[in-house]
């Protein structure tokens, strides 16, 4: 008699994200996570139809990110959608399958060193850990670290996709653990800043705009600062060059946004930004001055200054008419469609959600003065 169970499609449908067990093996341990996304390669509902007690075991070696691919399941179907090779089409043709002794002997004869040269060094639980910049035009061995690497982008970003490394535009940073164990990396990318018609028909140099594009810190390292300390070598890495003009972000998460956020406000407030901010009114001249010398884009400024000033207590009534005045500008079309009466009521309401916001940035920004010694 048939078993009509097995008829049943449900028992032969999986989640993608579910089924996919990422990896991190190395040092005598692992540690493993599921994907954010697997859209990119699985389709937008993210199931893989036809096998039953599916698994997919995609490892890496925690050092090189040398890439170990088995596909496991009880039973399947002769429509199964194919699995093994949609992952490979995104990972290094290098990638080893179902052979764990040969994805050994791989790893132990690739002698890998972590390429690069280190930016800045931090200290999270009386560990430490290492920011290195990658050259992928210029080191074979950085150009085959980011190709491993780079599946992460489609698993942990949104829309994320590969990046064109012929580009020479590109910049990469990546964190290792003092074990040299991995935790996550950023790329860079740099665009020309037109500086207008006098500047450019001199011989001034040309001044570049940088922008951070793709940022993943691996689930089993995050909540752990490792995020901030890449961004914040990131960005004084970029603010100290001359002939950088402005560094931005291109499309953040909401949790990146926070990070960001934080990030800039120590920052800015180290540097005594909230001792030169005028009263009662801050004027367009003052805002464009230190906005070029601060390097931070127009949108990102106006957030931070406005946060600094609600921080310092400064006159309420001075700070709610200058962030209802933005507010207005931002909305300005849509706002004055509206009778008075109204168009102050939506001005108030979207004023008391954004401070609402702003407060809840604020309660975890750490407000410390820089040591006099200390670079700026």
């Amino acid at each position: 008699m048939t078993d009509l169970s097995s008829l049943d499609p449900n028992i032969y449908t999986s989640s993608s994200n579910e089924a996919l067990s990422i990896s991190l093996a190395g040092n005598g341990k692992a540690v493993s996570f599921h994907p954010d996304f697997t859209y990119p390669i699985f389709g937008d509902a993210e199931q893989i139809f036809g096998y039953k007690d599916l698994v997919i075991h995609l490892v890496f070696d925690s050092m090189s990110l040398y890439p170990f691919l088995n596909v496991r399941y009880s039973e399947k179907r002769d429509d199964a959608d194919e699995v093994e090779s949609k992952l490979l089409e995104l990972l290094p043709e290098e990638t080893v399958v179902k052979d764990e002794a040969l994805w050994q002997d791989k790893i132990d004869g690739e002698n890998f060193e972590i390429p690069g040269e280190i930016l800045s060094t931090y200290s999270h639980k009386d560990e430490n850990y290492h920011v290195y910049k990658l050259s992928i035009n210029k080191c074979a061995e950085s150009l085959q670290l980011h190709r491993r690497m780079q599946i992460f982008v489609l698993f942990f970003i949104e829309a994320g996709s590969y990046i064109d490394a012929k580009d020479d535009m590109w910049e990469i940073y990546v964190v290792y653990k003092e074990d040299k164990t991995f935790i996550g990396f950023a790329t860079g990318y740099s665009y020309w800043k037109y500086p207008g018609h006098e500047i450019f028909d001199s011989d001034a140099k040309y001044l570049w705009r940088k922008k951070i594009s793709q940022f993943v810190i691996l689930p089993p390292y995050q909540g752990q600062s490792h995020g901030s300390q890449l961004y914040k070598t990131i960005f004084e890495q970029w603010f100290k060059d001359d002939q950088v003009a402005e560094i931005t972000v291109e499309d953040p998460s909401e949790a990146f946004d926070d990070l960001r956020d934080r990030c800039d406000l120590e920052r800015l407030y180290q540097r005594g930004l909230l001792e030169t901010l005028p009263e009662p009114v801050i004027s367009p001249e003052w805002f464009q001055t230190q906005q070029a010398k601060e390097k931070i884009e127009k949108r990102q400024f106006q957030r931070c200054v406005e946060m600094l000033l609600l921080h310092a207590l400064k006159s309420k009534k001075n700070t709610r008419l200058q962030i209802k005045k933005r507010l207005f500008i931002k909305n300005r079309d849509a706002l004055l469609d509206l009778d008075e009466a109204t168009r102050k009521d939506k001005l108030q309401v979207a004023y008391e959600r954004l401070e609402e916001d702003y407060q809840r940035i604020l309660e975890k920004v750490r407000f410390v003065k820089k040591r006099p010694h200390q670079d700026t």
